[in-house]
């Protein structure tokens, strides 16, 4: 393998960690302890630009902020009345140009009501990535709702 091809295998496997380190921290901001969810923010700095712009599409009542702690007090709040959560990165198509880079990939979301009723989401998050100094962070991403609906568990 060259040694260019294996940087660009590196520099996607790296990108594609970002967004499976994004649902992990999302999980935990969806947590009721105030340590665990600090954790997830701590987590978005670490895979955010300061100055990231975040958004969601085609979901109805589509919310945006800027930074990683902007979004994460809307994971917190859209989180807050679910008992448990799971984020699940599926697959992932990354392309790598130089410093700049392109990724999508595929969303399954599990949040469990009170009543025990499962709400799924189903998803894509489309993200644009630059290398900085530190490694590989994301600086612009939307999360697009495909579908979604209730599923009644016992």
């Amino acid at each position: 393998m060259s040694n260019r091809r294996a940087e660009i295998v590196a520099d996607k496997h790296e990108i594609e960690t970002l967004q499976r380190l994004y649902a992990k921290a999302t999980d935990k901001l969806g947590t009721n302890s105030a340590d665990v969810r600090e954790e997830g923010r701590k987590i978005y700095h670490r895979i955010f630009t300061p100055d990231v712009q975040v958004r969601t599409a085609n979901t109805g009542d589509d919310f945006s902020a800027d930074g990683p702690d902007g979004w994460a007090g809307v994971a917190e709040d859209a989180l807050k009345d679910y008992i448990g959560t799971q984020h699940l990165i599926g697959t992932q198509l990354t392309e790598v140009d130089g410093d700049q880079g392109e990724m999508e990939s595929y969303l399954n979301a599990w949040h469990k009501n009170p009543d025990n009723s499962v709400y799924y989401f189903l998803g894509t998050y489309i993200s644009k990535v630059r290398r900085y100094d530190e490694g590989w962070k994301i600086y612009d991403m939307t999360l697009r709702l495909d579908t979604s609906g209730i599923v009644q568990t016992t």
